[in-house]
């Protein structure tokens, strides 16, 4: 047969059956149930079905733009979902993984309805169409449904920009774990110091790196109590294993100093422990320091070795002194006492010359004595503080001097903004006559003593005594070093031995106070005594 003649019943047959469902068929008159049997019994069945290039009028443009975008849908349908399986399974941690699995079916359904739908132009499976379309419908209410679900939990997931922050200040946290955890390393290498954990259930230390400069081994060999133990001598291995023991019950810290053996020195360590808690208050772990403090023991106990010698030394001096002071003593009232005898009438003139000399000699050989005597009881003994009325103490002094004060015509201003201080009586009393005798004593030619006293607190909030006259003052560029020097005298005056302002130091330093002197010559002197009540 000629192939246009055929192609022309071929077409003419396809218009034939297309038109053909104006009379129904059997299977178009037959039941529900008989319709849904003959379907899937003839689901790939093109029997009284045309392809679609017979159905209708297509052109070739038409049909084939119509195959090809079919086609191209499904390529793209059908590579989408090779990508989503990807992301699943090598991403465990993606979030939703079911809706994607629900899409990727999704996906090659709709695909699967453009190739049928390209392939019906020449295979008319019109009945699998439907069923494909059918699923497809199922699948995507199913994902519809599926979404609807989860949305809420959808709007929770953290955006790019969310996740964007996390990361940024994740990394400026791990900076600066990263910098403190370099100054903590060289920290504990420049001091020494490691730390460690010990775990109770498994009975097994944990060490931080120094360790092992401490140990002088990899601190992974420190692994048990048996491992630590190997470093200590027996008695220290028992105060250790009691600690460990006993702080699940006691559930204190412990503090302890140790001497250490590693394989090639003896050092000191500084051994403390302090138990850590759970949820149930139950001791669980116990974390501590092990630190090398040799150069700080070694250094201590060369210190108390050195003050052990001093304290000896000091006793043997005082004892000397003693020994001293009590022999010369004896020499000078022996002398003294023989002076006594001499009859003087009977001495020549010049015997008697001599004699009175030997006389006043030995007359301030005692006065020195009773100097020294003095000034070894205050440094020796350092009296009990108590509470002083300083005004009462201070009008004592004065009606002691009356007399000295009346005869020189000395004023005396009294300023005291406070009441009370803690000072040994007798020392305050010294001082304060010892201050004022001298205003007395070196006040300028002619001119009655001005002294002014005044007591305070002082900027940083401590008891202060201020002393201030108008005599004759002192040099202090040229004796400044000597002001406080014993038998330091500055003036002319009969009465001045230089032991009163030595004395007035000694006793304010013993007390843990200070004085300082202001002067100058034919201005006055101020002196400014700073008390330490907590001394």
């Amino acid at each position: 047969m000629d192939p246009e003649i055929s192609l022309c019943v071929t077409s003419a047959d396809s218009i034939r059956m297309c038109r053909s469902g104006i009379t129904l068929n059997q299977y178009q008159k037959a039941d529900l149930s008989q319709q849904i049997t003959g379907f899937f019994e003839g689901i790939f069945s093109t029997k009284n079905w045309p392809a679609r290039w017979y159905c209708g009028e297509w052109t070739d443009f038409h049909g084939w733009l119509y195959i090809l975008s079919d086609l191209l849908i499904w390529s793209a349908y059908f590579l989408i979902p090779v990508f989503l399986i990807k992301v699943v399974t090598q991403r465990r941690d993606i979030p939703f993984p079911h809706t994607i699995w629900l899409f990727v079916a999704f996906i090659l359904l709709c695909g699967t309805t453009h190739f049928i739908d390209a392939l019906i132009f020449w295979i008319p499976v019109y009945r699998l169409s439907a069923l494909v379309r059918f699923v497809t419908g199922v699948v995507s209410i199913t994902t519809v449904y599926y979404l609807y679900k989860i949305f809420p939990s959808i709007l929770l997931v953290r955006s790019v920009k969310d996740l964007q922050k996390e990361i940024d200040e994740r990394n400026i946290v791990e900076e600066k774990l990263a910098a403190s955890e370099y100054l903590l390393t060289a920290a504990g290498e420049v001091g020494k110091l490691a730390g460690w954990e010990y775990d109770l259930s498994t009975r097994e230390f944990n060490w931080t790196k120094t360790a092992t400069d401490i140990f002088e081994t990899e601190s992974e060999e420190v692994i048990d109590e048996q491992d630590l133990f190997e470093f200590f001598n027996e008695h220290d291995q028992m105060i250790i294993k009691l600690a460990l023991l006993n702080a699940p019950e006691t559930k204190e810290s412990w503090d302890h100093e140790f001497l250490m053996t590693t394989h090639s020195n003896i050092k000191w360590v500084r051994f403390s422990g302090n138990p850590i808690f759970d949820k149930q208050n139950e001791v669980f772990k116990i974390r501590g320091i092990i630190m090398d403090i040799s150069r700080y023991k070694t250094s201590e106990l060369n210190l108390i070795r050195s003050i052990n010698q001093m304290v000896q030394q000091n006793n043997q001096l005082k004892n000397f002194t003693h020994i001293l002071s009590h022999n010369l003593r004896n020499h000078s009232s022996n002398i003294s006492l023989l002076t006594s005898f001499v009859d003087e009438p009977a001495l020549t003139e010049g015997n008697l010359e001599v004699f009175k000399r030997i006389k006043t000699v030995s007359g301030h050989l005692n006065n020195t004595l009773d100097d020294l005597s003095q000034i070894i009881k205050i440094r020796e003994n350092r009296l009990e503080s108590e509470e002083l009325d300083i005004e009462m103490v201070t009008r004592k002094v004065l009606s002691v001097m009356d007399e000295s004060i009346k005869e020189s015509n000395t004023t005396i201003d009294i300023k005291y903004d406070l009441k009370t201080v803690m000072f040994p009586q007798v020392y305050l009393e010294s001082i304060l006559m010892n201050l004022i005798s001298n205003g007395i004593k070196y006040r300028k030619d002619g001119d009655p003593a001005h002294i002014t006293l005044k007591f305070y607190l002082n900027g940083s909030g401590v008891k202060e005594l201020k002393y201030i006259d108008k005599g004759k003052g002192i040099n202090l560029d040229l004796h400044a070093e000597k002001v406080f020097g014993l038998y330091k005298t500055f003036h002319k005056h009969k009465d001045a031995h230089g032991v009163g302002l030595f004395l007035i130091k000694n006793q304010i330093e013993t007390q843990g106070g200070k004085i300082q002197i202001f002067s100058k010559v034919n201005q006055g002197t101020t002196f400014k005594i700073t008390f330490d009540e907590y001394a």
